[in-house]
């Protein structure tokens, strides 16, 4: 459970000690492209970067004790159930504005390199279906996207993720066109072109969330080179940063009472927008506080 009232959520904190804050702080280590979305998980900073390690087309599952740069946000709390009560972000850089931030938790993800990568044709994953005890029952709310792990060489394929409903009936992706030279963490699903989607790649019609990944489809041609993962993430809540060096905060207990959950293991992080490309070595700035009854 969470807070039964105000006055049980003042107690649970200033009381019980039940909240904390987590800061986390990146400086992008390549410059972004205009109307792209970028995992900034691989850039260095607080955590440090991750390099999403693992074997070729084998689902790796993540959550709060993720080696590789997981945010702590005080480990397991049920039965009481923890929550965002509020968040800030900034963005220093000369160019790229207005930024967005979204918030997420990146339940797993799938590794590409070599030939996976670098030729046409259907890459099949190896993945066990999550099951209705995972901390999204069956993939309940789950989206997906393809990042760059490292930067991509030349071209543009075109791309399909085959995929399990949450009832675990096969499904598949709108088709999506990469963008060819993309730098790391920015998503190849991503852009301000035709069949370019932000920032998760559509779900067929009527399908609420991706139990399993099957397979990714590379169709037309292939990157020349570069290393991609396939990401599998709950979006939690999304900041605006209208202008370099502006930190907004959001409430999420008094002017936007929405308190979004934070799941036992969730792994938090984050995906930034960029109007315009932004500036290599920019910085970004994200905070938040969390408290839980019970």
């Amino acid at each position: 459970m969470g807070w039964t009232s105000q006055d049980d959520l003042i107690n649970q904190i200033t009381t019980n000690g039940k909240y904390d804050n987590v800061f986390s702080n990146k400086t992008l280590s390549s410059a972004g492209t205009a109307g792209h979305w970028t995992l900034i998980a691989g850039h260095p900073g607080t955590p440090a970067a991750a390099t999403f390690a693992g074997t070729d087309l084998v689902w790796v599952d993540t959550d709060e004790a993720w080696s590789e740069g997981a945010l702590s946000h005080g480990g397991n709390v049920t039965p009481a159930t923890k929550h965002f009560l509020g968040a800030g972000a900034t963005v220093v850089a000369a160019a790229g504005a207005p930024w967005y931030i979204m918030a997420i938790d990146l339940v797993g993800y799938v590794p590409l390199s070599g030939t996976n990568v670098s030729t046409t044709g259907t890459k099949t994953v190896t993945m066990t279906a999550l099951s209705g005890s995972h901390r999204y029952p069956n993939g309940n709310g789950l989206r997906m996207f393809i990042a760059a792990d490292t930067a991509l060489g030349a071209n543009a394929p075109t791309c399909i993720v085959n995929y399990l409903d949450t009832g675990g009936a096969a499904g598949a992706t709108t088709t999506f066109t990469s963008t060819a030279s993309l730098g790391i963490g920015q998503l190849l699903n991503t852009g301000n072109a035709a069949n370019k989607y932000n920032p998760f790649i559509p779900l067929a019609v009527g399908d609420t969330g991706v139990s399993d990944i099957v397979s990714v489809v590379w169709a037309g041609t292939a990157h020349a080179s570069g290393t991609v993962v396939v990401g599998l993430c709950k979006p939690l809540w999304t900041i605006p940063v209208p202008a370099t060096g502006l930190y907004t905060k959001i409430d999420f207990l008094n002017a936007f009472p929405s308190l979004p959950r934070i799941k036992d293991g969730a792994n938090v992080q984050f995906l930034l927008f960029q109007t315009g490309a932004t500036t290599s070595a920019g910085t970004v700035m994200v905070d938040f506080d969390y408290g839980y009854g019970g």
